[in-house]
């Protein structure tokens, strides 16, 4: 080859290097290769923080709606409930959890969240972790309670037991009033106390009511006399004052909210009246007049109209029953105290309950019933299924049905159901076995009819140490609902947790 041809050889191997750009691209492809991973791993830590803010927001809505839904209505109780449920929703984000709050402002639950996401690039120019934060509240829908409080103040309860049940029904008072405080809606919470023993009192200031039997119209008004006679005339005309006790409705009306009517005497409340017994022929214990008839016939001698016209001449309490003597005899209890949220005077109630009588627990819970309901006598309650309202009862008993027996003619005590003879519980006679099972089972009836109207019911049986819970237990609303208190100092821990359980209630889930 000659030098010319040499020369264009080379020239040519020139230009073809120069013009092949591949190591050019390589070297500025590994240039930018760098920015452009930085850019991606970048993104997706981004990516990582926007979807743990979105678990964050879906987390702390559904914890804020846990609080709300609990019992918890402190800002510590509402922290506790929260914090917890916020916790578990995180499970597996990417995000944690630094801080929270969760915090009641009058029916709302407010709630915040901040959690960090610690990223793999970012950081190099956000200097640290990415920081995401979320806020909620939730307003409580709550249910008005209406409360009534079945309270057993028989003679057992002397005592300590007594002492217990009115430390446990104030807190109970005072949880509930806290509570209703804190609610925005009007007349959040009432509370009505029926105290009962063999006979219940409503008070004598509803001696002229027109549900209360004021003509002995009613069928069992004459059932304890050998004539017609009016009660109120009898009293009157021995100069005593009314009781204010009541007996309890002759059957189906006994078990049943029928509104009282005139227009229907059945269903009217029969003022008490405890017959003065025969001064002889037996070991009677409430003799209060001369018998003044000479008949042989026991039942007209305790019947007789006619002697009712005179002061009676013994007075006092018997010792043996530890009742007094007259028409009043058994009638010592406290009165009834209708649905208020006046809650001094609720405790104030409690405070006077006494022990006197024996034990009639489906008189107790129907006047409970009664002075949730919206009929007459009383008319106070909400109407059954008003959206956003619930009716409540509180049964507590120390003891089983009782209606004893005597060695008498009567072969029983007066009471609420008169004479076991009157045949009042669809017997005239009967073994306490058998006097308690019929009163088991007009109970059992009871609960069930209240049950039926929407009624919570609890049921509370103390120191009782014979028979079997069942018939309490199938009266409560359910099982949870049913407490059997083997000391009657725990009655307090008792109630609290039923006012928490009625305070959950409040709360529409």
């Amino acid at each position: 080859m000659g030098a010319q041809g040499f020369g264009r050889a080379a020239m040519a191997r020139l230009k073809g290097f120069c013009g092949n750009e591949r190591g050019a691209i390589a070297v500025q492809a590994a240039f930018l290769g760098m920015p452009m991973l930085v850019l991606t791993m970048g993104a997706v830590d981004i990516a990582n923080a926007s979807a743990a803010k979105t678990k964050l927001q879906d987390a702390l809505d559904s914890a804020a709606l846990a609080a709300a839904r609990s019992n918890q209505f402190s800002d510590t109780g509402l922290q506790t409930v929260g914090s917890k449920a916020l916790t578990a929703n995180m499970a597996g984000s990417h995000a944690v959890i630094t801080s929270s709050s969760f915090k009641s402002d009058g029916n709302k639950v407010l709630a915040s969240a901040k959690g960090k996401v610690t990223p793999v690039i970012a950081g190099l120019w956000l200097q640290g972790d990415i920081i995401v934060g979320a806020k909620a509240d939730v307003t409580r829908s709550v249910n008005k309670i209406e409360l009534a409080l079945v309270l057993d103040t028989t003679g057992s309860m002397k005592g300590s037991k007594l002492a217990n049940l009115k430390t446990a029904s104030k807190n109970l008072i005072d949880t509930l009033s806290e509570a209703s405080q804190r609610s925005v809606e009007p007349d959040p919470v009432k509370i009505a106390i029926a105290p009962f023993s063999m006979t219940v009192k409503v008070g004598t200031s509803y001696r002229n009511a027109t549900w209360i039997d004021q003509n002995g119209a009613a069928p069992i008004n004459n059932q304890i006399f050998a004539s017609s006679a009016n009660r109120f005339t009898l009293l009157n005309n021995m100069g005593v004052q009314w009781g204010g006790c009541v007996e309890g409705r002759a059957a189906p009306y006994d078990v049943q909210d029928t509104a009282p009517s005139t227009g229907t005497p059945a269903t009217l409340f029969t003022p008490y009246f405890a017959p003065d017994e025969p001064s002889s022929g037996g070991t009677y214990y409430n003799s209060y007049l001369p018998d003044v008839t000479n008949s042989s016939d026991w039942k007209v001698r305790q019947g007789y109209v006619a002697k009712y016209n005179r002061s009676p001449t013994s007075t006092g309490t018997n010792s043996s029953t530890g009742y007094i003597y007259g028409p009043n005899s058994g009638c010592q209890l406290s009165p009834i105290t209708r649905l208020t949220d006046d809650w001094d005077g609720l405790k104030d109630a409690v405070d006077a309950m006494v022990a006197v009588g024996d034990t009639n627990i489906p008189l107790g819970l129907m006047w409970g019933w009664h002075l949730l309901s919206p009929n007459a006598p009383f008319a106070d309650g909400r109407a059954y299924n008003t959206p956003k309202s619930t009716k409540v009862v509180v049964l507590m008993t120390d003891g089983e049905n009782t209606m004893g027996s005597t060695s008498n003619n009567n072969a029983s005590l007066y009471n609420s159901l008169g004479y076991i003879w009157q045949n009042r519980l669809g017997i005239t006679s009967g073994s306490t076995a058998q006097r308690k099972a019929a009163m088991d089972g007009k109970l059992t009836s009871l609960c069930a009819n209240m049950k039926a109207q929407g009624i919570v019911l609890y049921t509370v049986r103390v120191e009782v140490s014979s028979g079997d819970s069942s018939v309490l237990r199938g009266c409560a609303t359910s099982n949870d609902k049913f407490y059997d208190v083997q000391d009657a100092s725990q009655l307090t821990a008792v109630f609290n947790a039923i006012a928490g359980s009625i305070e959950n209630l409040r709360i529409l889930k």
